[in-house]
């Protein structure tokens, strides 16, 4: 057999200086010759099937080696969702520690799926074959081999105590095969981009690095690393490491004054007013009366700590972020106030057309002169939603969809127009905002979808609404969470 896959294919998914064993190499490669006469009619068919063959003999190691981030996606699924993997529902005997079909399915679809973030494709009918064919090669071996190093790696007794020893951890989970995806790749490229234009490449790395590991969600279910990483220890019989993890408290990234310090403790104030004890361990950078830039953390019981970046800043950068986050936060309590009184209660609207969009501005705000505006209002058919936290936000494209009492056009078109538009506004970053999405879940107004785009039915329907909200997190990963102010 030809080798198709090599170890630095594998690369990617690993911490830097650990490789996969040898064995998962080969089995990747068995797995590629079995799956690649299979029919996949998406771009780049071949180097998807690679994907496919190293995720599942990544899978198949994770589960051999207990390092748990299968296991752990299994039960935070079923904490959310009270059923144990999305989709399927003859997985309740199924045993932690072996793989098995109807998993490699749904790891099929998950790596598939995060390269098509724009479109759904059906989990159901898309991958059975292919799975049996994997199976067969994941059952030839009668001994696998155990990746000890990646386990210590994880699971260092010493590290799990010291939030800056297991930070390599959080920062590796983002590239680990089940919770990578292009989405991060952007998020964590753009705040690298951001870094570097005030540090050097190896400190915009380490910067970035931290930012992302603090602030972002990963993963088809699309939560905090430190959360995947208790759930992980949780999984390993870990309960006080992985309670401690999930107690892990950040503050990101702000201009802060320091306003008390002695010889043993520091207290700084942020822009916004909170304020954090830390030990006082750079008495040359803490002066009462200055102002520096940071990020900080607490772990355990630990007083609060720098978390990476920390630079010199001034007087005037801090009051205007603390004027700015106040004009910010009375501006939105108010407008929200307001705008719900007069429209009594309603937080959407929907306008077949741009005038009508402009009547409903008038009405709700009628202080305020919108003609200068007009000429920015987006076109077309639209959806307005009050946010709590943004003023207004206009979503493009599915009007149709959404099941309102409120929506005079809801239901008003050809089946494959209401399919696209249910699809859109759950998993189309550009058209619906996260907070407007999660109001549309929580309120199931998006309940026309299937989850066969070109063959709907009702048990179809039935498995997509009971789905809807995995579907959400899988395909937004962060941006399934409203980050705004």
């Amino acid at each position: 057999m030809k080798q198709t896959i090599f170890p630095i294919d594998f690369s990617t998914y690993y911490p830097i200086g650990i490789q996969p064993c040898p064995m998962y190499i080969d089995i990747a490669n068995r797995i590629y010759h079995r799956i690649k006469d299979v029919v996949l009619p998406l771009p780049d068919a071949d180097e998807l099937k690679k994907q496919i063959a190293i995720n599942v003999a990544i899978y198949y190691e994770d589960k051999m080696s207990g390092i748990q981030l299968w296991n752990a996606f299994v039960a935070k699924h079923l904490l959310a969702y009270s059923h144990k993997l999305p989709f399927f529902d003859d997985c309740g005997s199924l045993e932690n520690d072996d793989v098995n079909a109807k998993e490699v399915e749904l790891l099929i679809w998950i790596v598939i799926s995060r390269n098509f973030n724009d479109r759904f494709l059906n989990p159901i009918v898309m991958a059975e074959d292919t799975a049996r064919r994997i199976m067969e090669v994941l059952t030839e071996d009668d001994e696998v081999d155990v990746n000890e190093e990646l386990y210590n790696f994880v699971y260092n007794s010493d590290k799990a105590d010291d939030y800056f020893k297991i930070k390599p951890v959080l920062m590796w989970l983002r590239r680990s095969y089940l919770l990578s995806s292009p989405l991060s790749e952007e998020k964590f490229n753009e705040l690298k981009y951001n870094y570097s234009m005030q540090f050097n490449k190896s400190e915009s790395i380490y910067y970035a690095e931290t930012t992302f590991s603090t602030t972002t969600e990963i993963g088809p279910m699309a939560v905090k690393p430190h959360l995947w990483l208790a759930d992980m220890y949780y999984e390993n019989d870990l309960p006080q490491k992985a309670k401690r993890l999930m107690n892990l408290e950040y503050c990101e990234q702000d201009a802060f004054e320091v306003i008390e310090e002695d010889e043993e403790f520091v207290v700084l104030k942020r822009s916004t007013d909170e304020t954090y004890k830390l030990k006082n361990i750079n008495p040359n950078m803490f002066r009462k009366g200055s102002y520096i830039c940071t990020a900080l953390v607490k772990y355990a019981d630990n007083y609060w700590e720098i978390n990476g970046v920390m630079f010199k800043t001034s007087k005037d950068i801090f009051d205007k972020m603390h004027e700015r986050y106040e004009t910010l936060k009375k501006s939105y309590e108010h407008a929200y106030t307001t705008y719900i009184e007069r429209t009594k209660g309603k937080r959407l609207a929907f306008f077949e057309k741009t005038e009508q969009m402009k009547d409903w501005l008038k009405e709700i705000s009628p202080e305020v002169d919108f003609s200068d505006m007009y000429g920015q209002l987006p076109d077309g058919a639209q959806v307005g939603f009050i946010s709590k936290k943004a003023g207004l936000i206009f979503s493009p494209n599915i009007i149709h969809a959404i099941k309102c009492k409120d929506n005079p056009y809801y239901g008003k078109c050809d089946a494959k127009t209401m399919l696209q538009e249910t699809m859109d506004a759950v998993i189309n970053i550009e058209y619906t905002h996260p907070e407007l999405l999660n109001y549309l879940l929580e309120n199931n107004m998006l309940q026309d979808g299937d989850i066969s785009f070109n063959d709907p039915s009702e048990s179809g329907n039935k498995i997509f609404t009971r789905n809807i909200d995995f579907i959400a997190r899988n395909h937004r990963r962060h941006h399934y969470h409203d980050h705004d102010y």
